[in-house]
């Protein structure tokens, strides 16, 4: 029957308060017994826990290689809507909708496409820290029709249904 090593330690320092009542060669004896099988107690917890990092190891590497792939997939999602925005920008139809298909292409609202920062006016910028430009009130301003120098409405398609 294999003990555990807090069962083993409890005998041997019984063992040792009783050889320093008793001084007897029995209990010297059982003493150095007990520390043998502590000792091979105590190798095992060793090689246990380098099996541990073992097995942390390579789940590790395994998390990893989960971590890869799911960024995989997700690069592929990414590639497959391209592929439907591209088949649609070429071939100017929409794909089919319907419950088994919830796939939509739409045009973005619009954002700002700066062309040149430098010759944009002052009012559309704003002072925080440092000078930054206020891309909300162009992007409002381009929406309303006003043309403004160094940028343009920028409108791009983009798929809903898929997430």
């Amino acid at each position: 029957m294999t003990r555990a090593l807090s069962e083993i330690t409890r005998d041997l320092l019984i063992a040792k308060n009783e050889y320093e009542i008793f001084d007897s060669d029995d209990l010297k004896e059982r003493i150095d017994q007990l520390r043998d099988e502590q000792y091979r107690k105590e190798d095992g917890i060793y090689f246990f826990y380098k099996d541990f990092d073992k097995e942390i190891e390579v789940f590790t590497e395994q998390i990893a290689k989960g971590q890869r792939y799911v960024k995989f997939l997700k690069n592929e999602q990414e590639r497959m809507k391209a592929y439907v925005v591209s088949n649609h920008q070429l071939s100017g139809s929409l794909p089919k909708h319907s419950a088994l298909n919830p796939i939509k292409i739409r045009e973005s609202a619009g954002a700002v496409d700066v062309i040149d920062e430098e010759i944009i006016p002052e009012t559309y910028w704003v002072t925080v820290i440092t000078k930054k430009l206020d891309k909300k009130r162009i992007l409002s301003d381009l929406k309303a029709g006003k043309e403004i120098k160094g940028v343009r409405l920028a409108k791009k398609d983009f798929i809903t249904g898929l997430k």
